[in-house]
């Protein structure tokens, strides 16, 4: 039986991946050396379609790292020097702040209720931070921020860093760039790859501030501080030996999406979640995570199944369909069903066809 991964990553493959793959093999990818000619049009094929897919600015800097967890490191050892500012709302975004603190900053922090958004309008956020963290669309609870709040944050706090995990919005998240420090994610979710490669895209505020740490001999990491990232970005390389599979993979899929266009890509991804959520509002039994319309992630839907989770997640699994359990302390009661751009219209109406 065919089975179609609704998981919220690894999830399911963009059906040309296989052919991707083969494409990679024949043409020696897996082999050649990360400082040759092969390995530069690699790098800066990927980085340009990337840049081009989600509209970044063409000054920012692209660099490839192991994974989005990676990532948190790097921004906050980079960034900050003493203070960082986390809004939390999930488990990744604990994870962002639990990060800042084992690096031993003086992290704060403002919390939601799981399932809610925040009410920006009176957050007060003291101390001038360094570094701002917004988790824009939490993968654990199926929370997402509007970056209109994001952007406000930037313009009340322009010294501080804006850094945003968009881990399961990216590429349905329409952000713009100018308005913000740093993004990052990794690839085995909306763009639908194997996993193992982590993408952070900073701007020149974040050099800046790397390069002012690094000059007050506080430790910025080794390989893959900011500093050394950049030296081999310029050239199109990295500080070592890359996953260049993926590299190569994710210039592929970035490629074919610019193709398809990535307005449809954002307008079929809203069908499909209202498709979803219109369907559990109206289920006698199960019903959407997160009850604020204005807060729920288009991309990740958490459906309250309480103690019939085993029977949900079977009953769709027994026709080939995959989905997630909750996260943490939603574990148990919870299913996720994540809606990238390669799931298919048909199957999410499947799903409700099974659940009906």
């Amino acid at each position: 039986m065919k089975k179609i991964f609704f998981t919220p990553g690894p999830t399911e493959l963009y059906p040309e991946v296989k052919n991707y793959i083969g494409q990679a093999l024949d043409e020696h990818v897996c082999s050649i050396n990360h400082r040759s000619n092969e390995f530069v049009e690699i790098y800066k094929f990927t980085v340009d379609n990337l840049k081009k897919l989600l509209s970044i600015p063409s000054a920012n800097h692209v660099f490839f790292l192991s994974s989005a967890t990676e990532c948190m490191d790097r921004i906050i050892q980079n960034t900050v020097i003493e203070k960082s500012f986390h809004y939390v709302n999930g488990a990744f975004a604990e994870r962002f702040y639990k990060t800042a603190v084992e690096l031993g900053k003086k992290a704060n922090k403002v919390e939601t209720i799981y399932g809610e958004g925040f009410d920006f309008m009176n957050i007060e956020i003291q101390n001038d931070p360094e570094l701002i963290c917004i988790t824009q669309n939490e993968t654990s609870t199926g929370v997402a921020i509007n970056p209109e709040n994001i952007y406000c944050l930037k313009k009340s706090f322009p010294d501080s860093i804006i850094a945003v995990d968009i881990v399961t919005s990216s590429p349905y998240v329409n952000l713009d760039y100018d308005k913000i420090d740093c993004a990052f994610f990794s690839v085995q979710k909306g763009f639908g790859l194997p996993a193992g490669l982590g993408v952070l895209i900073i701007n020149e505020q974040c050099m800046k501030k790397a390069f002012y740490l690094k000059s007050k001999n506080i430790n910025i990491g080794c390989f893959h501080n900011f500093i050394s990232l950049y030296e081999n970005a310029v050239k199109h390389q990295t500080s070592e030996t890359p996953n260049v599979l993926g590299i190569y993979l994710l210039g592929k899929v970035c490629e074919q999406l610019n193709k398809y266009g990535i307005d449809k890509v954002r307008n079929e991804t809203e069908d499909k979640a209202d498709m979803l959520y219109n369907f559990f509002e109206a289920h006698q039994h199960f019903k959407p995570f997160v009850k604020d319309i204005a807060v729920r992630s288009k991309t990740i839907i958490n459906i309250e199944v309480g103690e019939r989770q085993g029977e949900v997640k079977k009953m769709l699994s027994d026709e080939g369909i995959l989905v997630g359990s909750g996260y943490g302390m939603l574990k148990d009661t919870q299913i996720r069903i994540a809606n990238f751009p390669m799931h298919q219209l048909k199957d999410v109406k499947s799903i409700t066809e099974i659940l009906k």
